[in-house]
Formats: C-alpha cells, sequence, structure tokens
C-alpha cells in the first residue's frame, strides 16, 4: 500500500489514481480477515494485542516514537 502511495507521489498516471483506492480496499479487508483468524487462533491474548497496536497507523501520542526508532 505504501510502494503504490509513493507511486502515486512520483509518477501518477490515470491507472495507479483508479487502482489506489482498489488496493486499500483489499489490504483492508485482507487485514480484518487476518484479524478474526488470529482471535480464532490465539483467543482473548490477541484480542489484548489488538487493544494496545493500531491496525495500520501509530496512534497520534506515539508517532515521536516512531521517528526515534528511525535515527542511526
Amino acid at each position: 500500500m505504501l510502494a503504490v502511495f509513493g507511486q502515486i507521489v512520483h509518477w501518477p498516471t490515470l491507472l495507479t489514481l483508479i487502482l489506489f483506492p482498489v488496493i486499500v480496499l483489499v489490504y483492508v479487508r485482507l487485514a480484518r480477515k487476518e484479524e478474526r483468524e488470529m482471535v480464532g487462533r490465539f483467543g482473548t491474548v490477541y484480542q489484548d494485542y489488538m487493544q494496545q497496536v493500531p491496525r495500520f497507523f501509530p496512534r497520534q501520542g506515539n508517532w515521536g516514537r516512531l521517528f526515534d526508532s528511525l535515527r542511526l
């Protein structure tokens, strides 16, 4: 999903502009399906994990920690 977004920013074409929302939708559906499978496999342990860790993007207050981890 990030690669397709980069493609849109770097070299937008009609095809990438049309496919981007489709790819995002498919990816979100896949993530939800995998989450259901993980809950079925690991139960409440995974549900607790889901409460602590956001699905796609860090929570607003944690962006600084994200960038700190990228520094060398």
